[in-house]
């Protein structure tokens, strides 16, 4: 089960233009500020994802393909500029910014751009000439074609300039949102988050069947920066078979939550002897599903299982003696001792 809000995003044309000297407008210093990330998205609209394919990265996957925006942006040089320099006048100046959606402010913490040279070496790699980070894209170059990577988070973009002598300046809008996972069991039972992670994939295949994972190991409450676009989220609670999936769509400068509902518990065997029940060292144990798929195995007196719910094979292994028994785990079982008693179980 799986509750979740979703949300969208607009097209627009390249778009560069010569500025005229302006102070920029000042951008929020987190990325996902109320005024950035809509956090109450309506959800009214669905959009259809493109394949996109990034040069740069190599990646390829169904998700919504960065652009450029139609607004001019003022620009300010940061630093001296001395227009009668002879050096100065031979250079062209690229400055760019960076937006989650086409109406959502400009970007700045979180940022990496990286520009190369539009021509491959022989080695087919491409020659980095300069690393912004955490601000806008504002670099001084021979006039020529380069290639800017933009990356925020696990979104990347990379877009070609052809530059002249003055200042072009540009907007990448990189089509992306967030998204947020959390889990709870069945019920909205609370569970033990520490032992729950998420792993985000791409909907589509490889050439193996497998799916491109985008983001792993993401703790409850962890906020993602992604690509607009639908993907796959595998919810782990412990680390045996407590997994459930979903697909989610996140939307252009919007943010999706969604809660993952597990039907599992969490159990502790041990195997006992007597009429004190003492529990008996030196186990080897076995967990089976009713097929006969295994499950879960371990040594020692007890053993901790976080399982999903269902029923299940138990052989404990004590000596020269194998103990077999069924037991059963619960939605919501929390610590509870299944006892395996040595006068009962099957041998």
């Amino acid at each position: 089960m799986v509750c979740a809000t979703a949300v969208a995003l607009q097209w627009a044309p390249v778009s560069s233009a010569l500025a005229q000297s302006a102070i920029p407008p000042v951008k929020p210093d987190l990325p996902f500020a109320p005024d950035v990330l809509d956090m109450n998205p309506d959800g009214n609209q669905s959009v259809t994802p493109p394949i996109s394919y990034d040069p740069l990265s190599g990646y390829q996957g169904q998700s919504l393909a960065p652009t450029f925006g139609s607004t001019n942006q003022t620009y300010s040089p940061s630093f001296p500029f001395d227009s009668t320099a002879e050096t100065a006048m031979d250079k062209a100046t690229l400055y760019l910014v960076a937006k989650l959606s086409e109406d959502t402010p400009n970007l700045t913490k979180g940022l990496v751009w990286r520009v190369f040279d539009a021509t491959p070496k022989e080695d087919g790699s491409y020659e980095q000439l300069a690393v912004i980070k955490d601000s806008d894209a504002e670099v001084r170059l021979d006039p020529g074609a380069y290639l800017v990577h933009t990356s925020f988070g696990k979104v990347t973009a990379t877009t070609r300039h052809e530059l002249t002598q003055g200042v072009t300046t540009g907007t990448i809008v990189l089509n992306a949102g967030g998204i947020r996972l959390d889990a709870a069991l069945s019920g909205d039972q609370p569970l033990e988050r520490e032992d729950v992670t998420f792993d985000i994939y791409d909907m589509t295949y490889d050439a193996t069947g497998n799916r491109n994972l985008i983001a792993g190991n993401v703790k409850p409450g962890q906020l993602i920066p992604i690509g607009a676009g639908t993907y796959h989220v595998v919810s782990r609670y412990g680390n045996l078979n407590a997994i459930v999936r979903a697909d989610l769509h996140v939307q252009a400068g919007k943010l999706t939550e969604a809660t993952l509902h597990h039907r599992a518990g969490e159990v502790t065997l041990k195997l006992v002897s007597g009429k004190n029940k003492i529990s008996l060292a030196n186990t080897s144990w076995t967990v089976l599903t009713p097929g006969g798929d295994t499950v879960a195995s371990g040594n020692g007196a007890f053993l901790d299982l976080t399982l999903a719910a269902g029923t299940y094979e138990v052989m404990a292994q004590n000596g020269a003696t194998t103990y077999r028994d069924t037991f059963e785990v619960k939605t919501g079982f929390r610590d509870v001792e299944i006892e395996i008693d040595t006068e009962k179980a099957q041998r």
